[in-house]
């Protein structure tokens, strides 16, 4: 065996095992892992930024699906699929809204207040997550009320993704965890999940035709993301794991929000923004 077909194997099997650590990860949180897996596609395995972006919705995509199908089928299943209909449906009209703001409009001082908002959310989880519910409140029933909240989550969801390269779930999770307590953490992130299995498909499918995927480096990062996306599920469902989910979360709006900070400081004002659409 050739010592590049060696390089080739063992970095495999780190995209392997890195797509499990992630989709683990995301499944508890109810995002899809972009936030993670597009630097370390960017600067450990050495791709381009697009191609990062693209490989890592590859990702996202399978991990998505499996926690959804596994969710489906769980004996404490969250998902109320009237709910992840309308906040899917309203997603993809937001990103329409969102790649025309994109175009039009520099999204240096965006970057600033999304960096205040997500930082506050997020330390709220940390520091106070015993006030949120975790699991969902039996014999609850959505009302209308409860359908415009997911209208509106799926509306500023998907106006982000395009604008700010943030993944739908750090928008939605918080925001139906907030707007409608009575659907719970294991709630909000299942829908989430849910919504992005179908946002994150048609991105893999549009970045696919325009030939930015690296398919062999996604075969690898998809096939652990499957297996890490059931380990997610089924952890989160275990006694006192929505707690620490909600923990994990606020961690990752943390993280995005120094990012943020970090972009904003390093972007001269009035310097046209090129997001990251992770």
């Amino acid at each position: 065996m050739s010592p590049g077909a060696v390089r080739s194997k063992a970095t495999g099997v780190a995209l392997l095992l890195a797509g499990f650590l992630i989709a683990a990860y995301g499944a508890v949180c109810g995002i899809g892992g972009g936030l993670f897996a597009v630097p370390i596609l960017h600067y450990v395995f050495k791709r381009s930024l697009k191609s990062a972006v693209a490989t890592s919705l590859c990702l996202v995509s399978a991990s998505a699906l499996s926690a959804t199908i596994i969710e489906s089928f769980h004996p404490e299943n969250a998902l109320r699929w009237s709910l992840v209909a309308v906040v899917l449906s309203t997603a993809l009209l937001g990103t329409q809204v969102g790649m025309w703001i994109a175009h039009r409009l520099a999204t240096r001082t965006l970057k600033l207040v999304f960096c205040l908002v997500l930082g506050v959310v997020g330390l709220k989880l940390i520091l106070a997550s015993s006030a949120v519910n975790g699991a969902v409140i039996a014999g609850f029933t959505l009302d209308t009320s409860a359908y415009l909240v997911a209208a509106v989550t799926g509306v500023f969801a998907g106006i982000a993704v395009p604008l700010l390269g943030v993944g739908g779930g750090l928008v939605v999770v918080p925001a139906l965890l907030f707007g409608l307590p009575e659907i719970g953490y294991l709630g909000a992130r299942a829908t989430s999940l849910a919504v992005a299995t179908v946002t994150a498909s048609r991105s893999v499918w549009m970045y696919g035709r325009d030939g930015l995927v690296d398919w062999r480096s996604a075969e690898w990062f998809a096939g652990g993301a499957l297996f890490g996306a059931v380990l997610g599920v089924e952890l989160v469902h275990l006694p006192g794991a929505p707690e620490l989910g909600r923990t994990l979360l606020g961690v990752a709006l943390c993280f995005t929000a120094f990012r943020f900070g970090w972009d904003w400081t390093k972007t001269r004002r009035g310097a046209p923004s090129d997001p990251d659409r992770s």
